[in-house]
Formats: C-alpha cells, sequence, structure tokens
C-alpha cells in the first residue's frame, strides 16, 4: 500500500476517489509516521543515562 502525503489523502478522501478501507489504511500509516517521528523528537530532548534520570526523580 503506497502512503499519499496528508493533503493529497484529504483531497483524494473529498472527491471520493479512495474506499473507506482505503482512508482507514493511510490514517493508521499516518499515525505510524507520527507516533516515530514523536519519538524522534522525544529521544533528542531527554537525555538518556544516569545525567538524565536525576531531573526526573526531583
Amino acid at each position: 500500500m503506497s502512503q499519499y502525503n496528508l493533503q493529497q489523502f484529504i483531497k483524494l478522501w473529498a472527491q471520493e476517489k479512495i474506499t473507506t478501507e482505503q482512508a482507514i489504511g493511510q490514517i493508521l500509516l499516518q499515525i505510524q509516521e507520527l507516533t516515530d517521528r514523536i519519538k524522534q523528537v522525544e529521544q533528542q530532548v531527554r537525555p538518556s543515562g544516569p545525567t538524565g534520570s536525576s531531573a526526573e526523580s526531583q
């Protein structure tokens, strides 16, 4: 299954060119991409290891 960018996806849905099943698949792919991006940002923001844990315990 190919993934459309969000703008393409919305346009296709508005024009009724994709089925409900395809729309659900696209939504799941979008959620997966966003989840991966959030994890990357969290890893960049949160220091790992013993130095990062002292700030969280306060």
